[in-house]
């Protein structure tokens, strides 16, 4: 698509959302422009499940997404300049609608938070699943000074998860960065560390401290609690001294609600959530695999996979190493599976070019082609994606799949699974076999609507 044809498109949307004049915040991730309105009752989402160029559009909580595939980055770039937009700004106050409390909010919110961290997570992680390998076949000594460094900087994004956390959460809810980093640091501050498990007083207030190296709620709840500290200050305190007091009184009382109440409120839901989730894969693996992994495409359709990132993130932290996302890649696979099948299936050149695409698109973790293409259109091939999803994601959970690092659901990041990755190499093979051959076997059936094909 040329870049003229790209402004065509960013214009035409935002017509069907209701102009510039009914956007708040527009963002974008691997394949969604994701859309934050004034007006719902604007927004023609029918008009935009028209468009040729769409693959799909939804309603996630209220926030619209609009699936646009792999070329989402050039649409939103086009759609920032058409629309005046700045890419990943915070919504000015006075635009932006107090929403009702929901889990879909508040998990979109842990999101926001933890997305922008996962390239590092990624980079980090990698670095150590590839360590992991290579000590456990012996091809690097761990006294080397390569080694060294290596894990340093493998596990350098992990200590220091709450300073980045504690970046993009304090531009989520719109205050200061600095200070916000300034709590993490309090979090992380070797005399704290050193007082891990101990109990102090402040003031006569009693503390629990607790190590928060690698935490990822409690940073996330002191920020946002800050952000209407520091609010308050700032509106209270006069001009002439304000730059001096207002973040003089705001650390002060957060430092005393972080370590006295929000820290370990926070490390404690963290550790519990990534306990309960391990206890579920130990006790009923293979239930719990086939169940995550045949509702990923219903998932992703709600466009609930958002909910995922904070619980993988925080696995990781708590335990370093997480059990979701091996699932999650199996049923991708299983995705592709279904590409293939239908490829093999179709007689028109035209279709088997278009689900090669699909193949090649899931292939490298991007389901969304496959999903809206096939899975979604045709009943048949939506049984064969669950199935063999369900089937590839208890097989994973039964082998004990862990990965080391979050990134896409792809070969991509193979390395990111360490010493299980030969048992990935089974899952995401019974994946793609299963459902490929599921897929050629039910055919196609019915496509929405009661049309054969």
């Amino acid at each position: 698509m040329a870049k003229k044809n790209y402004d065509g498109l960013a214009r035409q949307i935002l017509q069907f959302v209701g102009t510039r004049e009914n956007v708040t915040h527009v963002f974008h991730c691997i394949t969604r422009l994701r859309f934050e309105v004034k007006d719902k009752d604007l927004v023609e989402i029918e008009k935009l499940k028209e468009m040729p160029e769409v693959i799909g559009a939804q309603w996630s909580g209220d926030q619209l997404q609009i699936i646009i595939g792999n070329t989402v980055g050039e649409v939103y770039k086009a759609l920032c300049s058409l629309g005046g937009f700045e890419a990943m700004a915070q919504i000015n106050e006075n635009l932006d609608g107090r929403k009702k409390f929901s889990l879909n909010t508040l998990f979109e919110t842990l999101s926001a938070c933890i997305v922008p961290v996962i390239p590092a997570m990624c980079g980090s992680g990698l670095i150590k699943g590839i360590l992991i390998a290579l000590t456990t076949y012996g091809l690097i000594d761990t006294s080397t000074g390569l080694y060294i460094v290596l894990n340093a900087i493998g596990d350098a994004t992990f200590y220091y998860l709450p300073f980045l956390v504690a970046f993009s959460a304090a531009k989520k809810f719109n205050t200061n960065p600095v200070l916000a980093m300034v709590l993490a640091g309090l979090y992380l501050h070797p005399t704290i560390a050193a007082l891990a498990k101990q109990d102090i007083s402040v003031l006569g207030i009693p503390m629990h401290i607790l190590n928060y190296s690698s935490t990822v709620f409690p940073i996330v709840l002191s920020v946002y609690v800050m952000s209407f500290v520091h609010r308050f200050f700032e509106s209270k305190i006069p001009s002439a001294v304000r730059m001096v007091f207002a973040p003089l009184f705001t650390l002060f009382i957060m430092a005393l609600l972080s370590l006295g109440l929000i820290g370990p409120i926070g490390y404690y839901i963290g550790y519990y959530l990534a306990q309960a989730i391990n206890w579920l894969f130990g006790v009923a693996p293979a239930l719990a695999g086939a169940i995550l992994g045949a509702i990923r495409p219903l998932v992703i359709l709600t466009g609930m996979q958002t909910v995922f990132s904070p619980l993988i993130a925080n696995n990781i932290a708590v335990m370093g190493y997480d059990v979701i996302s091996p699932v999650h890649t199996a049923a991708t696979m299983a995705a592709a599976g279904i590409c293939l099948g239908a490829f093999l299936k179709a007689k028109s050149r035209d279709d088997k070019n278009s689900y090669l695409s699909f193949f090649i698109s899931a292939f490298i973790g991007i389901t969304e082609p496959a999903l809206y293409g096939l899975a979604f259109r045709y009943k048949n091939m939506l049984a064969a994606l669950m199935i063999g999803g369900g089937i590839s994601g208890a097989l994973s959970a039964i082998l004990g799949v862990k990965k080391y690092a979050s990134g896409m659901p792809s070969w991509i990041t193979f390395p990111a699974y360490g010493d299980t990755m030969g048992k990935m190499f089974i899952s995401v093979g019974v994946a793609l076999i299963v459902t490929t051959v599921l897929a050629v076997v039910l055919g196609f059936g019915k496509e929405k609507g009661g049309k054969a094909e």
